[in-house]
């Protein structure tokens, strides 16, 4: 990605730690043992927005959808702490977009500015303040037991090939729900997901 292009960050929804069947679990903090005296465990695994523990790992993508730098990190840990690495990362390897989309997450003028010294345009969503009243059009999110009222973003529309990479890594079982208890390997996982995608999309050219 060179000079010009428009950068596309976003941290996927949690990605369960949890297996559906069988009983070998992740659960962090968790010192029991499983059957045949294997340990419950993982790094990079905490309590996430859905009460279960998970990871989350923080993607960026050009306006393509092509992706082009991914983190993992624990389910409860906060966003806005991994999109300058995502950035560093890119710059790095001599890329350096003109302008970077980010949703809610990301908000923070403390980012904007780190950002800005960078010659990099922030197009970041705002969060409504806990003191605004919710707008009439507003939607309705389950966080846990607590529903939350969520504005309509008017960038969504704009960040659409970001959440569309997204699904398509989670339709990678793997990649839906994590198995590995070394994060490395999970990592790994999620790379060799990302470069299938690229492939696809530059084979669709």
């Amino acid at each position: 990605m060179g000079e010009g292009r428009c950068l596309v960050a976003a941290s996927a929804a949690a990605a369960d730690a949890v297996g559906r069947r069988g009983r070998d679990r992740l659960v962090a903090d968790d010192r029991r043992c499983l059957t045949g005296r294997r340990e419950k465990g993982g790094a990079q695994v905490a309590r996430s927005l859905r009460g279960r523990p998970g990871s989350r790992f923080h993607l960026a993508v050009d306006r393509n959808g092509v992706p082009l730098a991914i983190r993992l990190a624990a389910g409860n840990e906060n966003e806005r702490r991994h999109l300058l690495p995502l950035v560093d990362e890119l710059i790095g390897r001599g890329w350096r977009p003109a302008e970077l989309w980010a949703d809610r997450g990301y908000d923070g003028n403390d980012l904007r500015e780190q950002l800005r010294r960078r010659r990099i345009t922030p197009v970041i969503s705002k969060r409504r303040s806990r003191y605004e009243p919710a707008p009439a059009q507003a939607a309705y999110v389950w966080r846990g037991s607590k529903r939350h009222a969520k504005t309509i973003d008017p960038n969504g529309r704009h960040r659409w090939p970001v959440e569309r990479t997204n699904a398509w890594l989670h339709n990678w079982r793997r990649i839906s729900t994590r198995w590995e208890r070394r994060p490395e390997l999970y990592l790994a996982l999620l790379q060799l997901a990302c470069s299938m995608i690229i492939y696809r999309l530059l084979d669709s050219l």
